[in-house]
């Protein structure tokens, strides 16, 4: 019977194992892409042995899966912050928001291999992990409409469909990913990209008031209606 240490022991081997198979499936997926890499590629970068690879992981598939979710976990982690202390203006609201797609812009700059593999690669695999694909863009429509129907419920936000709103910014954020990386705005830095466009989404086509300059606007009506 293995001892405690024994089995703690253990379990750290494989734990390292399988965060280096891990790593090395990121870089040769990077390098190589997914349908043209082997498991035999994967284990020759980590420097282990195929028996090491199917004590971890039955495919090749699966490490891309575990990949996938280790990355939509990190995002989501960064894009739920906000729920933990609210916005109450629409200057809070803006700058929370800039500085919680910043935070995930930087880490799918960090991964933008598996980024890409998400976007590109994954969907055409199978049907089960375009599903996937599908189900983690709705964690993050999900989030967006909670936000978005908070702001309404406060008044910085008009009235709207929130759950098409919330679809329509997810997609409008995943191709502007792409289009940075592909140099369609090279002129603009990182943040540059995102102030505008979260800008864009509050604004919209038209002009939005501060919450300073609506306060003001029924400061002077009221005072218009006393002397009146």
């Amino acid at each position: 019977m293995r001892s405690a240490f024994r089995k703690k022991v253990d379990e750290q081997r494989k734990r390292r194992s399988r965060e280096a198979l891990l790593e090395a499936a990121r870089k040769v997926f990077a390098r190589k892409g997914y349908h043209a890499t082997l498991i035999s590629d994967i284990v020759g970068e980590a420097g282990v042995g195929q028996g090491t690879f199917y004590r971890n992981f039955r495919s090749k598939r699966e490490i891309l899966e575990r990949l996938i979710d280790r990355f939509a976990e990190r995002l989501l982690r960064e894009f739920s912050t906000m729920s933990n202390d609210l916005p109450m203006t629409v200057e809070a609201y803006h700058a929370a928001s800039v500085k919680a797609i910043s935070r995930m812009a930087a880490i799918m700059d960090e991964e933008r291999e598996i980024m890409r593999l998400v976007l590109h690669e994954a969907p055409s695999i199978d049907r089960e992990l375009k599903s996937k694909i599908f189900t983690i863009s709705q964690q993050f429509a999900v989030l967006a409409r909670f936000y978005l129907d908070h702001a309404i419920a406060r008044g910085f936000a008009r009235p709207c469909r929130s759950d098409v709103v919330a679809q329509s910014l997810v997609g409008v954020g995943l191709h502007l990913i792409d289009a940075w990386w592909n140099g369609l705005f090279s002129s603009l830095d990182r943040e540059a990209l995102i102030e505008e466009v979260v800008t864009f989404a509050f604004r919209g086509f038209g002009i939005y008031e501060t919450s300073q300059q609506r306060d003001g606007e029924h400061t002077r009506s009221e005072e218009g209606e006393r002397h009146g």
